[in-house]
């Protein structure tokens, strides 16, 4: 999911100085007076002061408002698309003047349904979306939603293509082009995007949390551990070798038990997720027509498992955890800044838990299959943030246009703010260059698999491995041989009706 541009010299320099698809629709009110053709596709600037908007300078849509539903998992995660007001806060107040600069640019104004999945709380997303549209009613412009979700609509006739839309330029630098590829099916079919529009990817990166205190009092040096992450070799093994040596008895009962010091707490739900398709596991691959077919069932997967279930199961320095929220922001956090865990597998958003941390922390990616493995890579998690449009949307130029201008704001202004300036500054406590070296590694490579995001229309092929571990099993090809004719049943049922989509 790498961005086409050199990001982190970017950041760098930001922080220290209707019923149709797009190519169909009509112009619903957007003018641009006196503009001349070329200036809707300007090249993107190279230089701070030259970066600008593709936008036409002069696009006014006369006030109109845009309904947006911004719809995401955690019950205090509104701010990623919208603040009420500016507060001092430098991610609050980038978010804020997001909000303000899309809407003065475009003369437009927003309205927000927030909705939150975690429990149920507040409403599902897509069953909204859902019985908007199939009562034919226009209540909503813009949709923000939970990937695993989502992305189930479209094939329902229920989202619309963006493909050919005239104001979105889908091949800038904000927007995620790779994942953007792996939700989508065949050529000329885009129904949702992603990018800089919300923090609702970048925050559910994964990452892992070293104890410095913790490394320093067995390991020489943090520098050590730094250079080992950037030699490339920081692999499964090991991890499981460190986890090893870190296991202490605290209570001195001679049990295994929650108060003991380990190397490393996990659950088996989703961080299990991460541990494989960050070891560069994949379910799928593309054919020459961008066609998905599964190819997870091989000999890197079979051995990965059998490591994976050795590290849950066999390694003394692991615990593994009730596979909760709770677990992964309270009892873990707890102990890792209680000196009881020298590694906090997570995401960019477990930052945030860890604020009033008495010990610092430093920041690196999960662990590589093995050293021949090219790059470490971190999975953006299902619960990330995707956008899209209903098909009964009627203001299809407004809200495209509305799109690329709040990508735009949010590379320019937002992002920075969060990454270089919460997350490496705020955060992580640590501004050596091999630490920033390392933030920006995990950040530029980020990864999906169309699997993992279309999950729950693939019979649990994404998240078999979840399934292992939470069962205590390792025999990935038994288990896999079961369900292989259910997995290509799913898939090609998934693929006739994406492709033979009209809109």
């Amino acid at each position: 999911m790498k961005k086409q541009t050199m990001l982190s010299l970017l950041l760098a320099s930001l922080v220290l100085a209707g019923l149709v698809s797009c190519g169909d629709s009509d112009n619903d009110g957007g003018t641009a007076t006196n503009a001349p053709e070329s200036a809707a596709v300007t090249e993107i600037a190279e230089t701070e002061d030259e970066l600008q908007s593709l936008l036409p300078d002069n696009l006014d849509f006369g006030g109109e408002e845009i309904r947006i539903i911004n719809g995401f998992y955690f019950e205090n995660d509104a701010f990623m698309l919208h603040v009420d007001e500016s507060t001092g806060d430098v991610v609050n107040d980038a978010i804020y003047n997001r909000i303000i600069n899309t809407e003065s640019k475009l003369n437009v104004t927003f309205t927000y349904q927030d909705m939150y999945m975690q429990g149920g709380a507040n409403g599902d997303t897509a069953a909204t979306v859902r019985r908007s549209v199939t009562a034919g009613s226009d209540d909503y412009d813009l949709i923000f939603a939970c990937q695993y979700n989502i992305v189930p609509l479209v094939l329902d006739n229920i989202i619309l293509n963006l493909d050919g839309c005239e104001y979105l330029h889908l091949d800038q630098p904000w927007w995620y082009q790779d994942y953007i590829a792996e939700m989508s099916i065949g050529e000329g079919k885009t129904y949702f995007v992603t990018g800089d529009i919300t923090l609702g990817v970048l925050r559910n990166m994964s990452c892992m949390y070293v104890n410095k205190q913790l490394y320093t009092q067995n390991y020489e040096s943090v520098d050590d551990m730094y250079k080992e992450v950037l030699d490339g070799k920081w692999t499964f093994d090991r991890l499981g070798e460190i986890c090893t040596e870190m296991y202490q008895d605290l209570n001195g009962n001679g049990q295994y038990d929650d108060d003991d010091r380990y190397g490393i707490g996990v659950i088996t739900a989703n961080l299990t997720d991460h541990f494989t398709y960050n070891a560069g596991i994949r379910a799928t691959e593309r054919d020459e027509n961008n066609i998905p077919y599964l190819m997870m069932n091989n000999e890197k997967t079979v051995t990965h498992t059998q490591k994976l279930y050795s590290l849950y199961y066999e390694n003394p320095g692991v615990r593994v955890f009730p596979a909760d929220y709770n677990s992964l922001d309270v009892v873990m956090p707890t102990k890792f800044n209680a000196n009881e865990l020298l590694y906090l597998p997570g995401w960019f958003y477990t930052s945030e838990l860890l604020r009033d941390m008495d010990v610092d922390y430093a920041v690196i990616p999960f662990p590589k299959y093995d050293e021949a493995q090219e790059e470490y890579l971190s999975l953006a998690h299902d619960i990330s943030v995707v956008s899209c449009l209903p098909t009964t949307c009627s203001k299809v130029d407004t809200t495209t246009a509305v799109m690329e201008q709040m990508a735009f704001e949010g590379y320019k202004n937002v992002l920075p703010a969060y990454y270089e300036v919460a997350v490496k500054v705020k955060y992580t406590r640590d501004s050596t260059d091999a630490a920033m070296q390392i933030l920006d590694m995990i950040h530029d490579n980020s990864t999906t698999d169309f699997a993992f995001i279309y999950n729950y229309a693939l019979n649990g092929l994404g998240l078999i491995e979840r399934e292992l571990m939470g069962g205590k099993k390792s025999d990935f090809a038994s288990a896999y041989a079961k369900k292989e004719k259910a997995f290509q049943k799913k898939l090609d049922e998934l693929i006739e009706v994406y492709t033979s989509i009209d809109q």
